[in-house]
C-alpha cells in the first residue's frame, strides 16, 4: 500500500524529487515551503530513504555521499525495524560489512536495550 501525499507541496515535492530538478528549477511556491537549499537537500535524501533506493541510481547522488547515504539508510531502517534490505546487499554487506545476520542482532540489541 503506497502512501498518499497528504498536502500540495508534498505533492509537488515528490514530483520535483522524480524528475530530478535542482534547486533552481523548483517551483516558486516550492521554494517558498523549502525555506533552504539545505532543507530541500535533506528532503531528497528523506525520500530516497523512505523508499530505499539504490544511491547510484537515485537523485541522492547529486546531493551527498554514498556512505552517508548508506549509513543514513541503515540507521532508519533499524529504527523502524525493517527487513534486511537485500536489494542494497552488494553494499551494504561488502562495503559496510553488515550481515544480514549482524543487521538483525544489532536490531533485537537495540529493542532489548530500549525495552
Amino acid at each position: 500500500m503506497q502512501h498518499v501525499p497528504a498536502t500540495i507541496e508534498d505533492q509537488l515535492t515528490i514530483k520535483a524529487i522524480k524528475e530530478e530538478c535542482p534547486w533552481e528549477s523548483l517551483p516558486k511556491r516550492l521554494q517558498a515551503s523549502l525555506n533552504s537549499r539545505e532543507e530541500w537537500h535533506r528532503r531528497i535524501i528523506e525520500h530516497c530513504i523512505k523508499t530505499r533506493l539504490q544511491w547510484n541510481t537515485c537523485f541522492a547522488r547529486k546531493v551527498c555521499r554514498e556512505s552517508e547515504y548508506y549509513e543514513e539508510l541503515m540507521r532508519y531502517l533499524r529504527r523502524n525495524l525493517a527487513l534486511f534490505p537485500y536489494h542494497l546487499a552488494e553494499y551494504v554487506c561488502r562495503v559496510m560489512r553488515v550481515s544480514p545476520f549482524r543487521y538483525y542482532c544489532d536490531m533485537i540489541f537495540e529493542v532489548m536495550k530500549n525495552g
